[in-house]
């Protein structure tokens, strides 16, 4: 049997005369800042995604490992600029890699967060452990994370949701929530990503508002969840063990030996 050669449909070529450079800018939760020129043409460049480090931001080199995530929404061609939405983030895998370390437990959970305005978020969190955790300690530490980032996603809008993830606030109302059941070396979210956008989203501003405590009631099932021995010492178990001083002089004991009977 004969197989009917098909064709390929091909597109105008375009030359690179006919394109143009633009200047993509970041939302208002990052000041508008540039992250860069993308060459194309306006009907090709909406939708197109672009990478950048939270570094470019900051200057602070504990950020070189962030990476945030950008996807073009509007184009202005007089001024030859593209407006950006911020579409997710995530930590290089060798970062991650160096958080867990030996005799620790990695704790982890990925779920689905709606924030005030409607903005759907997906969110991977990690909670390392100073040393292994037991499994009942791993789902209380699970569950409070989970409340925590419910209980700041319904009450902030997006962009508020964005800065409180990305510079590290709701990691620290995590750690300092999760170590009372067992001490955490590392609480980070390693990745976000937008799920969905509600019909007429738009960046607004919202005056800076302070992130208020979030206190979790953890409700446990069995008295040993939380034994004597697991309230732990931070400072305790990353110190080295302290060298005994051997240039102390013994302490000798005061031996009584009785006279024997004289003759």
């Amino acid at each position: 049997m004969s197989q009917k050669s098909r064709k390929k449909i091909k597109g105008k070529k375009v030359s690179f005369k006919d394109k143009h450079w633009y200047l993509v800018l970041t939302p208002k939760i990052f000041d508008f800042k540039p992250i860069g020129e993308i060459v194309g043409m306006e009907d090709t460049l909406v939708g197109r995604a672009l990478e950048c480090l939270l570094y470019d931001f900051t200057r602070k080199y504990s950020d070189i490992s962030l990476k945030l995530k950008f996807k073009i929404t509007e184009v202005n061609e007089e001024a030859r600029k593209c407006n950006s939405i911020f579409i997710g983030h995530q930590n290089t895998n060798d970062y991650i890699r160096s958080l867990v370390g030996r005799g620790s437990t990695k704790i982890k959970t990925i779920l689905n967060l709606t924030t005030k305005d409607n903005y759907i978020y997906r969110v991977t969190m990690i909670c390392i452990t100073i040393k292994r955790a037991l499994s009942s300690q791993k789902i209380l530490i699970r569950k409070i994370m989970r409340e925590i980032l419910r209980e700041f996603a319904t009450g902030l809008n997006h962009e508020k949701f964005i800065a409180g993830m990305i510079y590290g606030e709701f990691q620290n109302q995590v750690k300092r929530v999760a170590k009372t059941i067992y001490p955490l070396s590392n609480a980070v979210i390693i990745k976000s990503k937008l799920l969905s956008i509600p019909e007429g989203g738009i960046d607004e501003e919202v005056p800076d508002d302070k992130f208020d405590i979030v206190e979790v009631d953890v409700k446990r099932s069995r008295k040993s969840e939380i034994r004597r021995s697991e309230r732990i010492n931070v400072k305790k178990l990353v110190a080295k063990n302290r060298k005994k001083n051997y240039n102390s002089r013994p302490v000798t004991p005061n031996i009584s030996t009785e006279s024997k009977d004289k003759d």
